[in-house]
């Protein structure tokens, strides 16, 4: 391999660097986590896990708005960053107020199994991990792919190590595992936003946000996100509320393991290109580069696709490896080979998505996802109340086809120039969509 190829390369390495090593930390401190506390408490986790990246990405429409705006500034408008940044911080300031205050207040109506002090951290958390995301995104979007790789390692070490240190030092308790990831959060978030301020050039805090970025944090954006965020979270909640928490684990479990292809292998890819897109469109007055996207979608299906159909074959010794021949790792196997045709079939709706976003396409997104997340949690909350948690998986894996389905024609449909620049793709994702179709019947005949 070349310098120069080595070079072009070396921000996607470090970006996988980050995503994989994530990845191998998660799912080696999952177990432990499961062994540790029981069922009964890792049910709990799980859905505070769920509600922690529900509240990630229900940010009120931030992250995509900053990564949109802070990819598509030149380099004498950097300083505008800084003032992003501030507004972000407000509004994150308000919002986790909020959070709290409702909290507090449905504590007093509720049996919860936090107290004030937990609810306290718990709270802290989710705001420390949201900031970091926002200061995250930010960074990706100036192509900062080194820090963000491992950057990012580094926190989900700092948070499960020193967990998992304090579990043998104190106890394996829900409360030690509260405050150990609340510290790690914190400290993580105020390093990365040290990194982010160091690389903008100093401006007047109080100057205004420019016409357009107050524009995109609209109704329609926070809809967006909110939906989404509510159909990918919100399942483990309702099943440990309509179901218990012992059923929670399996799911639980099966979800992160089905969606590692489209998280950490895909993910990457889809932070690589991304910004790269954005910029494109900037400069090139709303061109698209076929090429561009080709490649994009190419390395989504190398990525996703070929995971995604390793893991449906062998779901069940690659499910025991990783629990260690835990009793539930049968019943997590059988969820995970439903869950991960939908998953891998998900990834196609990365290279849409992106699309749409630099077209700001917020209103039609918004709308979608909607109606999209509603049929899913009134479906999910039916087959958790009867106890059914495969068809749930199901239900799911029908999500995913079907808001693949919507990006696709939304984008094919909305102007000319999208048009052209998917028509080189289009035979390339015939294709996957039927390698998928296949494995979705396989998995009806044989389940």
């Amino acid at each position: 391999m070349t310098k120069d190829a080595l070079r072009r390369l070396w921000p996607l390495m470090m970006l996988y660097a980050g995503r994989m090593g994530t990845a191998l930390v998660g799912l080696l401190v999952l177990p432990l986590f499961n062994k540790l506390l029981g069922p009964e408490q890792f049910g709990v986790i799980a859905i505070l896990l769920s509600l922690q990246t529900l509240l990630v990405i229900l940010d009120l429409g931030l992250a995509i708005s900053i990564g949109r705006d802070v990819a598509s500034l030149s380099a004498e408008q950097l300083p505008l960053v800084r003032a992003m940044l501030f507004h972000a911080e407000k509004v994150l300031a308000v919002l986790y107020a909020g959070i709290l205050l409702f909290t507090l207040v449905a504590r007093l109506f509720f049996d919860m199994p936090l107290g004030f002090s937990g609810l306290l951290v718990t709270v802290l958390l989710f705001g420390a991990i949201t900031h970091q995301n926002v200061c995250q995104v930010a960074l990706l979007a100036r192509q900062d792919y080194a820090w963000a790789g491992v950057g990012q390692l580094m926190a989900v070490l700092l948070r499960h190590l020193l967990t998992l240190a304090c579990f043998h030092l104190f106890a394996a308790t829900l409360d030690v595992f509260l405050y150990t990831q609340c510290a790690g959060a914190v400290l993580y978030a105020w390093l990365t936003r040290t990194r982010l301020l160091a690389r903008i050039p100093p401006v007047d805090s109080t100057l205004p946000l420019p016409a357009s970025h107050a524009r995109k944090l609209s109704m329609a954006l926070m809809v967006n996100g909110i939906a989404g965020a509510c159909a990918m979270q919100l399942d483990k909640p309702i099943v440990g509320a309509l179901a218990g928490a012992a059923q929670t684990t399996p799911y639980y479990l099966a979800t992160v393991l089905s969606l590692t292809p489209l998280t950490f292998l895909a993910g990457p890819v889809v932070q690589f290109f991304q910004p790269k897109l954005m910029a494109s469109l900037a400069r090139s007055e709303g061109l698209v580069d076929p090429a561009l996207v080709r490649r994009f979608l190419l390395c989504i299906i190398a990525t996703a696709f070929v995971p995604g159909l390793v893991l449906w074959l062998a779901a069940e010794p690659l499910t025991a490896l990783w629990l260690h021949g835990a009793p539930n790792h049968v019943v997590v196997s059988e969820y995970t080979r439903i869950l991960v045709v939908g998953a891998t079939f998900g990834a196609l709706g990365y290279v849409p998505h992106v699309l749409l976003v630099a077209r700001q396409q917020y209103t039609f997104m918004a709308v979608a996802s909607l109606a999209l997340t509603t049929l899913t949690l009134l479906g999910t909350a039916w087959a958790a109340f009867h106890g059914d948690v495969r068809r749930i998986c199901y239900i799911y894996a029908t999500y995913h086809t079907a808001a693949v389905v919507v990006l696709w024609w939304r984008a094919q449909n909305h102007d000319a120039v999208l048009r052209r620049a998917l028509a080189p793709v289009a035979p390339i994702a015939v294709l996957a969509c039927l390698s998928s179709i296949v494995l979705g019947l396989l998995v009806l005949r044989f389940t």
